[in-house]
């Protein structure tokens, strides 16, 4: 029997490998995205519908889910792709800007998965999220750290829960992919003026691309994915393509930390 999978962010980078290797193998693939010109490829698959989302309005969402609902889908698994990445200091950025990122890396996945857990399968089904190697950075100017950590516990939570309904919840934490999000570090430049802290900005700005290490296509991390959505029994949480050094960073304690970083900013 054909397997079923809803992919969030199916337009670029990682979510159109996603939607690709799905394909390949076999999946009916149902590729969301608010960019739904990017998706027009899929459009001659037989086994691919394209649908507009945008994971942030409720309205969108339910009128996905009613489509499919319409169509007698049955979920086999849902992947929690759509995301972004901001740098700006939380000492002065607009809360406007800092809830749009917990939005679109938080809150959508809580809206997708609440609104079309109905059309999971149980039991068997599976829900996944994209989560980052950075969840544990607790650095200057990087907001998106924190939204990860909290789709980190909050997939914990829901896996306990959904257990109870023969559903899987399992994270996948990649590394460095070459993908439009990782362009957003490489391209950092802050416009003049714009913080109190423009200084520390453009030093973070200069040094940030050249932490992001080894990196991986979209298309081997797709694969990989792929294979872990097909294990039986699967684990809590997956990695790729991780680099030690982060991990080694993290188990800091945070006055280290704190202290490091101040001195590599404040440098003249």
């Amino acid at each position: 029997m054909e397997k079923v999978v809803l992919i969030t962010g199916a337009a670029h980078g990682l979510g159109r490998a996603l939607a690709q290797e799905f394909l390949s193998n076999g999946w009916h693939v149902i590729a969301t995205d608010i960019d739904d010109l990017s998706m027009a490829w899929m459009l001659g698959q037989m086994a691919a519908m394209v649908i507009n989302m945008d994971i942030t309005s409720d309205d969108s969402v339910k009128q996905a889910f009613t489509i499919l609902r319409h169509e007698g889908i049955v979920l086999d698994l849902i992947v929690n792709n759509a995301g972004i990445d901001r740098y700006f200091p939380l000492s002065e950025a607009p809360v406007d800007q800092f809830r749009h990122l917990f939005e679109i890396n938080v809150f959508g996945g809580y809206r997708v998965n609440q609104t079309f857990l109905p059309m999971v399968r149980k039991p068997g089904g599976r829900i996944l999220h994209i989560s980052s190697e950075s969840l544990n950075l607790t650095v200057p100017f990087m907001p998106y750290p924190l939204s990860k950590k909290l789709v980190e516990s909050y997939a914990q939570i829901l896996r306990i829960e959904l257990r109870f309904s023969g559903i899987d919840v399992v994270v996948v934490r990649p590394g460095a992919i070459k993908t439009r999000l990782l362009e957003t570090v490489s391209t950092l430049h802050p416009a003049e003026g714009k913080w109190n802290l423009e200084k520390q900005f453009k030093r973070f700005a200069a040094t940030a691309s050249k932490q992001i290490g080894k990196t991986i296509t979209p298309e081997l991390a797709a694969a990989y994915i792929h294979t872990i959505s097909c294990v039986p029994n699967p684990a809590p949480v997956y990695r790729i393509n991780n680099m030690l050094k982060l991990r080694m960073m993290a188990w800091l304690p945070f006055r280290w930390m704190e202290g490091i970083i101040y001195r590599k900013l404040e440098k003249e």
